[in-house]
């Protein structure tokens, strides 16, 4: 008689290269959170550079981020379509190109023009990573590896920091941005040669017998605009949407524009300082992003419950900020604050499992690309609408204060979103609970 083989045993060696492929999928978006970053310390260079004042420098980040924002659904449907090897490769070419003209550039306009070019690549990453996760792992990893990818991105947040300053103040301008456009276009043959956009045969038996199945090697594709109406039609994926608002949007208007100026302007703080508490959000963020992951799991029930739980805490820090009496906040609830803002991102990951687990595989891109456009389009417009009620600075610590407003907007919006579609996702896991349920006293078929 043969002898039988352990399901999860003969899955191994496939699961080790899925780890490797997923990694691959990672180090490309370390790469573009410290492309997307990389002004945040490279300001005041950039404006001696292109002979500007420092405020103009504002365009850069905004330019980046509407791109982003722009290319959502696209990068969603290539992600679907094409698979993740071509489009993160098309995506690391596009940074290293973006990033060589910046490098060289001694003009705004060829400035610009590389910045564009990296927020259109940055793009491509992100929902490429989920995707190639999706495809290679068991669905009670799911969570896990979306926390592990935001994480990934955490740390090149990081790199963006105190390691970009020193190679500035080492290497200069072109030394900095000339090298880090050749190590992304070295990048740009790793996933060609080593990541496979989903299992082959062998891998989906195993998986198959193992009670968990991957994607399927042959997908069929609905009309895109189909694709994209069946994904915004499911509660589930304006649930993500919703919440993907309300926890990212605090964490990246605070941290990647208006955070400095919020501090030095309503708490007397030097820049120096300010740049060491929002470090502390930095912090959390990347300490949180697995531990959500591992907290969720493949529990559903564990997600309905973050889906609420995190959106509150960053409405919640927000509103102790802005409501605080007299504006000064005392340095350990503001610490707090920064904190808890940091937290919120690290379970922004959350949005995109709510809108996987309700998508069919062959739309589970253009879910995440919905999701994803959650946080980043309430980022841009709270950015600019803080930009137009602060003005020129002049209107002193009160103003500055109530300025930062529409980042609570965005998060009780996002919040109070979670909250309505997170019961229609309910009302229809209750309507499919009962429809599965045979009614009383119907016949028993004999065996």
């Amino acid at each position: 008689m043969q002898a039988s083989v352990d399901p999860s045993v003969a899955a191994r060696p496939s699961l080790r290269r899925a780890w490797w492929i997923w990694g691959v999928g990672a180090v490309a978006y370390l790469v573009a959170m410290l492309h997307r970053m990389a002004l945040g310390v490279a300001g005041s260079d950039a404006a001696e550079r292109f002979d500007v004042p420092v405020g103009s420098l504002a365009i850069f980040t905004s330019l980046q981020l509407v791109l982003y924002l722009a290319m959502q659904i696209p990068a969603g449907l290539l992600a679907d379509r094409f698979g993740p090897r071509r489009t993160l490769a098309i995506g690391l070419a596009l940074m290293a190109t973006g990033e060589l003209l910046f490098g060289v550039a001694h003009s705004m306009g060829l400035g610009l023009t590389g910045r564009a070019l990296v927020g259109i690549g940055d793009a491509l990453t992100f929902l490429n990573v989920l995707r190639l996760a999706h495809a290679w792992f068991p669905s009670r990893l799911q969570s896990l590896l979306a926390a592990l990818t935001g994480l990934a991105g955490a740390f090149g947040q990081l790199v963006s920091t105190v390691p970009l300053e020193a190679s500035l103040a080492t290497l200069g301008w072109g030394g900095t941005f000339l090298g880090l456009a050749g190590v992304t276009a070295v990048l740009v043959v790793v996933p060609l040669t080593l990541v496979q956009d989903r299992p082959g045969p062998r891998r989906r038996r195993r998986a198959a017998a193992a009670g968990d199945t991957p994607v399927p090697e042959a997908i069929r594709h609905e009309p895109i605009g189909r694709t994209l109406a069946d994904a915004w039609r499911r509660p589930a994926t304006r649930q993500g949407f919703f919440v993907h608002m309300a926890t990212l949007t605090p964490f990246m208007v605070c941290g990647a524009v208006w955070g400095v100026p919020y501090l030095t302007g309503t708490q007397d703080m030097t820049r120096a300082s300010a740049a060491s508490f929002l470090l502390v959000g930095s912090l959390a963020f990347v300490v949180t992003s697995p531990l959500v992951g591992l907290l969720i799991g493949d529990d559903a029930r564990r997600g309905r419950i973050a889906a609420l739980v995190f959106p509150a805490v960053s409405a919640a820090a927000w509103l102790v900020l802005l409501l605080w009496p007299g504006g000064t906040v005392p340095r350990g609830v503001l610490l707090g604050a920064l904190a808890l803002t940091g937290v919120g991102a690290g379970a922004s990951v959350i949005g995109f499992e709510l809108a996987r687990r309700a998508a069919p595989p062959a739309a589970s891109g253009a879910a995440a690309a919905l999701v994803n456009c959650g946080g980043f389009s309430a980022s841009v417009l709270a950015a600019l609408v803080i930009g137009r009620l602060i003005g020129d600075g002049t209107g002193g610590a009160s103003t500055t204060q109530h300025a930062m407003a529409p980042i609570l907007a965005a998060a009780l919006l996002g919040l109070a979103g979670s909250v309505y579609y997170g019961r229609r996702v309910a009302a229809e896991r209750r309507a499919a609970e009962h429809d599965a349920v045979p009614p009383a006293g119907a016949a028993v078929a004999a065996d």
